[in-house]
């Protein structure tokens, strides 16, 4: 922590004439301790220096002898020394009692964070010194002062017992535990630049217009809002809960010191929501460390602002307190200075370890990551959770929760919870902006909501579309698939069992994804899927990461698994260049051996996967081109859902067509998808020519395609 820098303090200018006159009694005997009794007057050349302390002449009452020494005139050590005498014997037998409010303000802390009377008068020179520049220009003519002189220094000045100064000002003394005032003992310094005050609190001590301290210290910490969940909405993660509650409960009731607990994941996944439902439900006051919003305050703020709702609260009963955001708060070693500690990295460490160890009242810490933390400071949790986003059926009961004053339809709410990336926090948030338009219209409310939900999906990197935007033109029919595997088998046997790992392979468009989609549906599953760019990071770790949290959600929400384009994970690692790239193969293969439920892989590119990971499937099986009566059965089913209803086909034209179908090779459902989107910017209904030709545009530039190659791959 910094101290104010010096153009920021307060000077003559600055302050309200009231606010001088309220202090300036103490300020001026603690000036004249410093000029006369530490002998800060012999550092002045009272031949040529004198105006250059105008300030502090004024604040001890001599600026006349500025005016009536100069050059010509010089005042002399032993006079000088004689008028400071005078004066201090005249202001020492002149004490009157403290007044204001910063003195006001202390008391009350002081009996709130249990100070003692040097502690807090200790803080009150903090302040001062802190905001009164006339103090520190006087401090300042001391100048290298080591932080072994310091207790007797300020012992001096403010006329404490220099034991008890320098016990106050121990580490382990409550100023420097509870991050109100510390000593800097690296370097011999003026007096100013040893203190250092929590950022903030001068101004909160110094505040006339609120008489009670406890709503001043909202600054640091406050009383969390309300919970809008309640536990039920926490049953996909009803082992966790349940064990921290009970955990925090029997604590509780021990007053047992040390209790942490560390809850992360994905931002909006109701990790704070989950507190809040904690503490109401174990019946406790909830406290939060306040989110600066102050982007040049320290990293280590924060910090000091628990240790001090820390000790502030500690002789509260049935209390909890909520760390938010602490992505800074815990860093690995080498950035460790954020902390707060400005010692060696043992030093650092250990008052780390003795803050999760002693706190009086249990701490829940939330995080969005934790790979910043090093792995010694996580050990020192009681238990860590990690929240991801809660599955379907939650998502639903939760939109149903923050919607249920909102005129939405429950085949929205069920299309809404059906995006795996709808976090309880996002939903909240959109219904607060939409309450305010006082909309009652069900479309335009429902148009309104997936409206902000979309663009925030899209800032955080996602789909910007809300509902699963796949939906293919064609009707899908098992019987125009062309696989080497009996694919009703197959669907009777999930249907008992629904656990296998299974890779489907072949060329685009063959159906493969599609089957995934029909088997969710008829199996009652909920349907996954993952795609390369939801599982590929930049850095390091993280898509091994993402791979991991991928089958913990297929688990959690007992859904069907479809990795798609798997070839970018699954290549033969004999070919791999990079080591990151054979860790995320282990990783995939390690995953799927443990995984117990339904996971399918697609891939246009079977011929590049890695030998090892084939053994891994269950069954492979491949989707080819259409059979020539295939295509047939489909170019007659396309015909039927689009050509003009008026067109009726004599059973020579039928015959004609079905002989020139059946004669295209390397047909697949996706060409006739395509080719009915095509149709649609004609704006006319779909004839069997145009099907036909449609057709016959896509073979040709698949075989273009593989023959020429595209761009540079066959450079």
């Amino acid at each position: 922590m910094q101290i104010m820098d010096t153009k920021n303090r307060l000077n003559n200018n600055d302050f309200p004439k009231e606010f001088l006159e309220q202090y300036k009694s103490t300020i001026t005997l603690w000036s004249i301790r410093i000029m006369y009794d530490l002998r800060a007057y012999t550092k002045i050349n009272t031949r040529y220096d004198l105006d250059e302390h105008d300030q502090v002449f004024k604040i001890l009452e001599l600026g006349y002898l500025i005016d009536k020494y100069d050059d010509k005139k010089r005042l002399k050590k032993k006079k000088f020394r004689k008028i400071l005498q005078q004066l201090s014997e005249d202001i020492e037998t002149k004490t009157e009692a403290s007044q204001g409010a910063l003195f006001e303000n202390i008391e009350q802390l002081g009996k709130l964070a249990g100070l003692n009377d040097t502690e807090k008068t200790l803080l009150v020179f903090g302040v001062l010194l802190e905001t009164v520049h006339e103090l520190e220009l006087c401090t300042d003519i001391l100048d290298g002062i080591s932080p072994h002189v310091m207790p007797h220094h300020l012992a001096v000045i403010l006329g404490l017992n220099r034991n008890h100064v320098r016990k106050a000002l121990a580490k382990d003394g409550l100023l420097h535990r509870t991050g109100l005032l510390r000593m800097d003992r690296d370097d011999r310094t003026n007096i100013v630049y040893h203190f250092e005050l929590m950022d903030e609190i001068a101004g909160v001590l110094l505040d006339e217009n609120q008489p009670n301290i406890m709503k001043s210290l909202t600054r640091f910490f406050l009383p969390s809002g309300v919970a809008k969940l309640i536990p039920s909405d926490y049953q996909h993660v009803s082992k966790d809960y349940q064990l921290i509650y009970t955990y925090l409960d029997a604590a509780t009731k021990k007053r047992k010191k040390g209790v942490n607990i560390l809850l992360y994941g994905s931002p909006g996944t109701g990790k704070t929501e989950m507190v809040k439902t904690l503490a109401a439900d174990l019946k406790f006051s909830l406290y939060e460390v306040t989110t600066s919003t102050d982007e040049d305050l320290e990293q280590d703020s924060r910090m000091d602002s628990y240790r001090l709702c820390q000790q502030v609260l500690k002789r509260k009963t049935e209390t909890l307190v909520m760390f938010d955001e602490i992505e800074d708060a815990f860093i690995r070693d080498g950035d460790m200075e954020r902390f707060g500690i400005r010692t060696s990295t043992n030093t650092k460490k250990g008052e780390t370890n003795h803050l999760l160890e002693a706190n009086p009242l249990p701490t829940i810490w939330v995080s969005n990551v934790i790979s910043h933390i090093d792995e010694a400071i996580i050990r020192r949790f009681d238990y860590v959770m990690k929240l991801n986003i809660p599955p379907r059926k939650t998502r639903m009961r939760i939109i149903k929760k923050y919607t249920k004053t909102l005129n939405v339809s429950n085949q929205w709410i069920e299309q809404v919870a059906s995006n795996e990336y709808l976090a309880p926090a996002l939903i909240a948030r959109a219904t607060k902006v939409v309450h305010e338009l006082n909309e009652t219209e069900q479309a335009k409310i429902e148009a309104s909501m997936e409206l902000i939900l979309s663009n925030t999906l899209e800032a955080m990197g996602h789909d910007k579309s809300l509902f699963d935007s796949h939906s293919s033109p064609i009707t899908y029919r098992v019987d125009a698939l062309n696989p080497d595997y009996d694919l009703v088998k197959l669907q009777k046997a999930l249907g008992k069992k629904p656990q296998g790992r299974l890779c489907l392979y072949g060329p685009s468009g063959t159906g493969k994804s599609e089957f995934a989609r029909h088997l969710a549906k008829e199996l009652d599953m909920p349907l996954l899927i993952k795609r390369a760019s939801d599982l590929l990071d930049p850095y390091i770790g993280m898509t091994e990461q993402h791979m991991r949290d991928m089958f913990e959600q297929a688990k959690d929400e007992k859904a069907l698994l479809l990795l798609d384009e798997a070839d970018s994970f699954l290549r033969d690692r004999t070919r791999s260049r990079e080591s990151w790239e054979v860790t995320q193969v282990n990783e995939l293969l390690t995953q799927m051996e443990q995984f117990k439920g339904l996971f399918f892989c697609t891939t246009n590119l079977m011929e590049i996967l890695d030998q090892a990971s084939l053994r891994r499937f269950d069954v492979k099986i491949k989707f080819d081109y259409l059979k020539s009566e295939q295509v047939w059965t489909l170019f007659k089913q396309t015909l039927d859902d689009y050509q003009d209803k008026a067109a009726v086909m004599t059973k020579r034209q039928q015959k004609a067509w079905q002989h020139k179908a059946r004669g295209m090779q390397g047909i697949t459902p996706g060409d006739f998808a395509t080719v009915v989107r095509q149709n649609d910017f004609s704006g006319e209904p779909l004839s069997a020519d145009a099907l036909f030709k449609g057709l016959e545009r896509e073979v040709k530039f698949k075989q273009y395609g593989a023959f020429k190659g595209i761009g540079f791959v066959n450079g």
